[in-house]
């Protein structure tokens, strides 16, 4: 439990405790490859790529708000849980790209999807052309790093956002329906993991509150749309019930999951 004691645990009078836990495995799995980025903060490392194609083009569109347009990708999920990776351009502030994902996400912003959007560069990340083809179906092209998040929040450190101001006061009582002792709230605090990875997310939280004093060429017939999406720079995420629109995990990637060479002497001690 990450909830923080005082000095004197006697001064707590009761914790309170939620925690949430999410494991999906997606419909259509991803490849999974070792990549040096080329551009962006990333440059030079070694990451674990996620590749996969389909030809659902709606699965990426493009959202705009305050701090310019906005590119989500949605994967889906084999429990009714989706998550949406969301990309900004260059420089655009985290929590902006964020909101205006979460936003699109659960609809309450409207968003163009890849098949109705412009050939060109429509969003970030995202291209859009009409290419010679074997096949008159579309397609799109995703590339993105594998990534694993740790955070650590201590709540009241943003006591009004999370409504908990007037509540850590300790000048008086806020919970009589809890207890006829007057309580306040001493400690708020937050442990998050989420994990995304070539066959699916996973991700869990524990909040707790102290109350204290991824042959040859075919000949081609064909003209088709082919769109490609790639997070190769930091991005978003967010997990969404498909049915409530509730997002149920949310979070920032800047540290994507380095590529490590497998243990060639281990592999040759279990062969012989």
């Amino acid at each position: 439990m990450p909830v923080k004691l005082p000095e004197d645990p006697d001064e707590i009078r009761l914790v309170l405790a939620s925690a949430l836990t999410l494991r999906l495995k997606w419909i259509q799995p991803f490849r999974e490859f070792p990549h040096e980025a080329d551009e962006g903060p990333w440059a030079g490392r070694h990451l674990v790529m996620l590749h996969r194609t389909t030809s659902l083009l709606d699965r990426v569109k493009v959202a705009h708000g305050p701090a310019g347009p906005v590119t989500l990708l949605e994967v889906v999920g084999d429990t009714g849980v989706d998550v949406h990776l969301v990309l900004g351009e260059p420089g655009a502030p985290p929590g902006a790209v964020l909101s205006t994902g979460i936003q699109a996400a659960t609809r309450a912003r409207p968003s163009t999807g890849a098949s109705l959007l412009p050939v060109g560069d429509p969003g970030p990340g995202l291209t859009i052309r009409t290419v010679p083809s074997a096949s008159p179906r579309p397609c799109l092209s995703v590339s993105t790093p594998a990534f694993e998040v740790r955070a650590e929040h201590d709540l009241l450190d943003q006591a009004r956002l999370f409504g908990l101001e007037a509540a850590s006061d300790t000048r008086a009582g806020h919970f009589p329906g809890i207890s006829s002792a007057p309580l306040a709230v001493g400690s708020a605090r937050q442990s998050a993991l989420a994990r995304f990875h070539a066959r699916g997310f996973e991700a869990v939280a524990v909040t707790a509150l102290a109350m204290a004093v991824g042959a040859g060429p075919p000949r081609c017939r064909y003209r088709a749309r082919h769109a490609n999406v790639r997070f190769h720079r930091p991005f978003g995420f967010m997990a969404v019930h498909r049915t409530s629109r509730l997002v149920l995990a949310a979070g920032w990637v800047t540290d994507p999951s380095p590529y490590e060479e497998p243990d060639r002497e281990y592999e040759e001690e279990y062969w012989e």
